[in-house]
């Protein structure tokens, strides 16, 4: 798996351009089916694209929202980078049907 890194510019500044992963997935989602995605054990970094509005659940199966969640256990819409480190499973969900796409990274700083 590759190392997460941001390019640096001629004058020694951070870019927003990141290397390529050799860990891609992608995640085809039926419209309020939950899928869980096991995490590769060396990444860090997870990057979320989709298709349509996704809930991502970090640590566990993604719960369509109906109704109200304030106990703070409710999934993230649509996040694109977190740090995933000591997760091993993403859970996503969709009322639409999508792709989903997941870029792995290991090694980012804590």
């Amino acid at each position: 798996m590759i190392g997460f890194r941001i390019a640096i510019d001629a004058m020694d500044r951070p870019t927003k351009v990141i290397a390529l992963s050799d860990t891609r997935h992608v995640m085809v989602l039926q419209p309020g089916q939950p899928r869980t995605v096991a995490v590769p054990s060396a990444a860090d970094v997870v990057l979320v694209n989709a298709t349509a509005d996704v809930w991502v659940q970090f640590g566990g199966a993604a719960v369509l929202p109906t109704a109200d969640i304030t106990d703070g256990s409710a999934p993230e819409l649509n996040p694109d980078a977190r740090l995933i480190r000591g997760i091993t499973a993403i859970g996503l969900v969709s009322a639409a049907a999508c792709l989903v796409n997941l870029v792995f990274y290991q090694g980012c700083a804590r």
